[in-house]
């Protein structure tokens, strides 16, 4: 009826989350590049929907963003709604409509990117009637997203080696 599926915890993602975390909020970890500030723990989150399921990513994302947030000098929850809606549709739409390959996983985490940042510049910005919203807009929302987006290359093919060693192989071909 149901088919059970083996979920194994995804140390190796976790850990790698929790250095680039630290790095990132203690400020030793700078990747800004002119106005572009790379938002990191976004792409891992994309990484691990792709591979591991919509589960697996609103779980990671709701751990991200709860820990983002709780670094956050306001009081939204803007990165635990949005990462943990991002892990559960990026898993979703990679299993019904995009497929797990590099092309179908770019694609994905530039949308999804696309749509933090833009959210982002919505909520923070353009709402509370900042001076120089379009600004921010172009030179910082936009540049930052496709910045964050070039960061899928690493942590998609990270994903797919560590998936592929606990992957059962057949005796047959392993020469």
């Amino acid at each position: 009826m149901f088919s059970e599926k083996k979920y194994a915890f995804p140390l190796i993602e976790s850990i790698l989350a929790f250095v680039i975390f630290l790095l990132h909020y203690t400020g030793l970890l700078d990747l800004t590049v002119y106005t572009a500030s790379p938002f990191i723990l976004l792409p891992l989150c994309i990484a691990i929907a792709v591979f591991r399921g919509e589960l697996a990513g609103l779980i990671f994302g709701l751990v991200i963003g709860v820990a983002c947030d709780a670094c956050a000098s306001s009081t939204t929850c803007f990165n635990s709604v949005t990462l943990m809606l991002t892990g559960f549709l990026v898993g979703i739409l990679s299993k019904h409509i995009f497929n797990k390959n590099f092309k179908g996983t770019f694609a994905l985490a530039l949308l999804s990117c696309a749509v933090y940042f833009a959210a982002k510049w919505f909520i923070f910005y353009l709402l509370p009637d900042v001076q120089g919203k379009i600004y921010f807009l172009l030179y910082h929302s936009l540049t930052s997203a496709f910045y964050t987006t070039l960061f899928i290359i690493p942590f998609y093919y990270l994903e797919k080696w560590v998936l592929s060693e606990r992957r059962p192989r057949d005796k047959q071909y392993i020469r």
